[in-house]
């Protein structure tokens, strides 16, 4: 299919292609078109995408639709998976660069959670049986993508390894409702960014939460394991919409995490821009981003503090087992020799530099460790006050 000319005018393309591959045409209620409207928009105004860069942004929100088409077609499949209950889950966030993502990964080899596979967010489903995966068309797709993206912008696997079968972040199926941080990071659409920063997610929030219902229609005795950095800027839907959720908070000094988000956020855009990754505007935004993200959280944890808990990156790094076994009691789950192992396993494999180097300044990103001291001086005071005095 040829793409319009201006993405403003793409709006039915973008829906007929998403119809085509999947013989469905039932995209759920109209909110996310807005959403959806200014998104198109800011890609006419704010970037000047050519060739592949702009094939791939046109693939890129048909994929979400797509995933829309498939969540409308399990619900009404599935009606009664929207009168199940959520109980207790387990989520995890911080900001990006805070050990969440290991943290995660080491918890999720218990097999008495559930969490959401990178495939299923894309294509929500009853999670079928695993030794079906395999052969499932879907989760083909999922792999051939992922593989895409590694072979145009490598350092993804260094930074952030994503595998179609492993359970990942809450926001690859959190982007259905287009209002998600996820465009504005990897995409420069500053009007966009702009608008997302004003709307509350409390729908999209809603919405995630029966598209768990969904998945784990058929293994509701498993408690949820969940992980998304941008959780600290939902925070307050967040535990609306999951009022017993139990919240593990990962922290690390912002003048570390903040350029390492800022190489993260730059290396999805090469697969979507090229070198187009406005590299001071990115760091100005997210720096300014997740600032915001952590005044949120600590006005919530003032409001609620039993229900958080703290981990260090520090610590996660020297003794991450013991983080885990202070994680289990805290929530009050029992961990089985047997999991602890694989999750020993797990984090051996896995361990910083075994994929490869990240290198990366902030001064690259526009940033210095004087202006993230300022942009982050209340965080800091409450979790960092040696920094600063250096």
């Amino acid at each position: 299919m040829a793409i319009p000319e201006k993405f403003a005018t793409a709006e039915g393309a973008l829906h007929e292609a998403a119809s085509r591959q999947t013989g469905l045409d039932d995209f759920g209620d109209d909110a996310y078109l807005q959403g959806l409207r200014v998104l198109l928009r800011a890609l006419d105004t704010d970037l000047s995408l050519t060739g592949a860069c702009r094939d791939r942004v046109f693939s890129s929100i048909v994929g979400v639709l797509i995933g829309r088409l498939y969540a409308q077609k399990g619900w009404q499949e599935n009606p009664d998976c929207l009168r199940t209950v959520i109980r207790r889950p387990l989520i995890i966030t911080g900001i990006p660069r805070t050990g969440t993502t290991a943290l995660h990964k080491a918890l999720s080899m218990d097999p008495q959670f559930q969490g959401l596979e990178l495939w299923l967010a894309g294509t929500p489903m009853v999670r079928p049986p695993r030794e079906q995966w395999a052969g499932n068309p879907l989760f083909r797709q999922a792999s051939a993508g992922l593989a895409a993206v590694a072979e145009v912008a490598p350092l993804v696997k260094t930074i952030h390894d994503m595998v179609a079968d492993e359970p990942d972040e809450c926001l690859n199926a959190m982007v259905q409702s287009f209002v998600t941080i996820q465009f504005s990071s990897t995409m420069h659409v500053p009007s966009y960014h702009e608008w997302f920063l004003a709307q509350d997610e409390t729908p999209s929030y809603r919405r995630y939460a029966d598209l768990l219902k969904l998945i784990g229609f058929h293994d509701q005795d498993k408690r949820w394991l969940l992980k998304n950095p941008g959780h600290v800027l939902g925070i307050e839907p967040l535990l609306q919409s999951f009022p017993d959720a139990l919240i593990v908070h990962t922290h690390r000094n912002p003048i570390e995490a903040v350029p390492s988000t800022c190489s993260l956020v730059e290396t999805f855009r090469t697969f979507y821009l090229g070198g187009q990754t406005y590299p001071r505007e990115l760091g100005r935004t997210h720096s300014e981003l997740w600032s915001i993200g952590l005044r949120r959280m600590m006005a919530a944890r003032d409001q609620q503090p039993e229900r958080f808990y703290d981990v260090e990156f520090g610590e996660l790094n020297t003794d991450p087992i013991g983080v885990v076994r202070g994680v289990y009691e805290w929530a009050g789950l029992v961990l089985d020799p047997h999991s602890e192992r694989k999750m020993k396993d797990w984090l051996d494999t896995h361990s910083e530099g075994k994929s490869g180097v990240h290198r990366y300044s902030a001064e690259q990103f526009g940033l210095s460790p004087e202006t993230i001291k300022r942009q982050y001086g209340e965080y800091l005071a409450r979790y960092y006050p040696s920094a600063l005095a250096h």
